[in-house]
């Protein structure tokens, strides 16, 4: 009787193990959607906070970024050319294209606001 207990309850933990795993596997933290292309990418609002030319990236206190799924917030981003930091310092206020390239949020497009 515990013998035959001990095989339905693994049979179902199993078969439910089976049915969870897919909705769980699909379940991933930060930016989901893919981000649009080319002159199809909505641009995002944000001021810059740093930039590091030297290295390539810039810190930007955002707004929505709806391209890639991502709410407002302040957080730094590499630049697809380190020439576009070019003008750029602290307190302008500009409008940016971003692209996800796997974990990589990448600024493909920034322009400074008049």
């Amino acid at each position: 009787m515990k013998l035959r207990l001990a095989l339905v309850t693994v049979t179902t933990l199993a078969s439910l193990a089976g049915w969870a795993a897919p909705a769980l596997a699909q379940h991933k933290h930060g930016p989901s959607a893919p981000a649009a292309q080319g002159a199809a990418a909505e641009l995002a609002d944000g001021e810059v906070r740093r930039v590091d030319a030297a290295k390539g990236t810039i810190l930007l206190k955002h707004g929505e970024i709806r391209s890639i799924n991502m709410g407002a917030m302040t957080m730094a981003f590499k630049l697809k050319d380190p020439a576009m930091a070019a003008g750029l310092q602290s307190g302008d206020k500009v409008k940016f294209a971003v692209e996800q390239q796997g974990e990589t949020l990448i600024v493909t497009k920034i322009d400074k606001v008049k």
